[in-house]
């Protein structure tokens, strides 16, 4: 019953009015940026993977790597390898194709919301660590009541999240391929997950960083390596498996899903871009809280770790998982990776999937509770109860989650990232303007100019939302 409630609810936030207004936002922000990350992807390079070179360590807050790091260890979850099998099933693997274009697309608003994040952020008293966000751009940036409306509407729905998709979706995936690979019972990966992440979180935002700064790097070498294994060795089938997800495509009907039943053109595109934006969040406005605590001087620099952040999750390692699924020939569903990995390694291929997957997981739990924390300490200002009540919550969410049916806790998560996605980017919209207005001149300029503009805008974190209103009408 309630998964049937579930699943109509997401079929009518994700219609085709939703699908139509998410690819339109993102293709009117590439058309007014001049299609930034084709045009300047040197530049987009250069900042981003090149600046990793450059010794340049901030004092004041972690470095834009830290910060991407845990913002990708929130989109590098379960969607990467658990929801891409999924779309194949439910969308075919045409649905792929439309993932691309909705990652494509939403690279531009991934940095359009980490522009405005770095923008309109506010540093913390007696902290090196700045707070910023789609509650800070809302408040902050749109001087009217509606916007302060619509920031404590982000954070109500932001806590939401992180106590479904952020917590439960990740747990229960960990559970699963724990018991799956290792045969290590529901009961224990909670208890082992309650006291891990409660250690973590005791640590504060800090602590995070430094654990999904971390993990990122290697969790992602160790899948993709797995990966590779599997195309190489079916490499004769990678071009029959991209040629089946360009004619499924666009194909109006008859579209091969799980156990070859047939998939309509809309579900096929709806899949693509619903499951595309559950694995980068690009509209979503949640990462952008993890690129607020940058120290980076430029928002435009650190937008570009935005697009790359984009371009991570979706077009590499969801492309790589569809492709080790499509070319191994396994059925179709959830558990797709795992049967690629066990076709090509027996045991060992099923283990270090476990392994990945659970590495996976587990960062994107401890960012889900980063940008919790941040919308409840702007909510309640530095209320040590309500913080301590919320990580109580999100431990029991994370307990809760390895006992949990996965389709209903996939349709939770699918509603509220509609209940995050079209208010957030109604909001990119009526910023925009200042977005595009400072990409040409950076791009014309250089970075220095918009040093300054940055730091007139920091201002010390308030007690409560209530006092940030009055800090935000002062500045405006």
């Amino acid at each position: 019953m309630l998964e049937n409630l579930l699943d109509r609810a997401v079929q009518l936030l994700w219609g085709r009015g939703t699908i139509a207004f998410t690819l339109l936002c993102g293709l009117y922000f590439t058309v007014f940026t001049h299609f930034l990350p084709l045009r300047k992807i040197g530049l987009v390079t250069q900042k981003t993977l090149g600046s990793l070179f450059c010794k340049k360590e901030s004092k004041d807050s972690v470095s834009p790597f830290a910060a991407v790091s845990t913002a990708l260890g929130g989109t590098m979850g379960v969607g990467n390898i658990i929801g891409v099998g999924a779309a194949l099933a439910l969308g075919g693997a045409g649905s792929i194709f439309w993932m691309w274009v909705g990652a494509l697309l939403g690279m531009m608003t991934k940095y359009m919301e980490v522009f405005l994040a770095v923008r309109w952020r506010v540093r913390r008293p007696g902290s090196r660590s700045f707070c910023g966000g789609p509650m800070y751009y809302c408040a902050r940036g749109i001087p009217h009541p509606i916007g302060k409306l619509l920031a404590v509407l982000f954070c109500i729905f932001c806590i939401l999240s992180s106590l479904s998709s952020g917590s439960m979706v990740q747990t229960n995936a960990i559970a699963q391929s724990m018991q799956q690979s290792f045969s290590v019972s529901p009961s224990l990966c909670a208890v082992v997950l309650v006291l891990v992440c409660g250690w973590v979180l005791h640590g504060g935002c800090d602590r995070a960083v430094q654990t999904c700064s971390a993990l990122v790097p290697w969790m992602s070498a160790l899948y993709l390596f797995g990966c590779g294994i599997i195309l190489f060795h079916f490499r004769q089938n990678i071009p029959s498996a991209f040629s089946q997800i360009l004619t499924q495509a666009f194909s109006s009907g008859g579209i091969a899903g799980a156990a070859g039943s047939g998939v309509g053109f809309f579900t096929c595109v709806r899949v693509g871009i619903s499951r595309g934006i559950f694995t980068h969040e690009a509209g979503l406005g949640s990462a952008s809280i993890a690129h607020a605590c940058s120290g980076a001087d430029s928002p435009v620099e650190q937008g570009f770790w935005g697009i790359f952040e984009v371009f991570c999750d979706t077009i590499l390692v969801c492309t790589i998982t569809a492709l080790s699924i499509l070319a191994s020939g396994v059925p179709l569903g959830a558990s797709g990776a795992y049967q690629a990995f066990c076709s090509v390694m027996g045991k060992t291929g099923g283990r270090l999937l476990g392994i990945s997957l659970s590495l996976f997981a587990f960062a994107s739990v401890i960012s889900f509770c980063l940008y919790g924390q941040r919308c409840v300490e702007y909510l309640f200002g530095d209320s040590r109860h309500a913080l301590f009540l919320y990580r109580c919550i999100f431990l029991v969410g994370c307990a809760a989650g390895c006992f949990a049916r996965l389709p209903v806790v996939f349709a939770l998560a699918d509603l509220l990232n509609a209940c995050l996605l079209l208010p957030n980017l109604i909001v990119l919209l009526i910023l925009s303007p200042q977005v595009f207005s400072a990409t040409r001149e950076y791009c014309l300029k250089g970075a220095t100019h918009l040093c300054s503009s940055v730091h007139s805008n920091l201002v010390p974190s308030s007690k409560s939302c209530c006092a940030q209103r009055q800090s935000s009408q002062r500045s405006c």
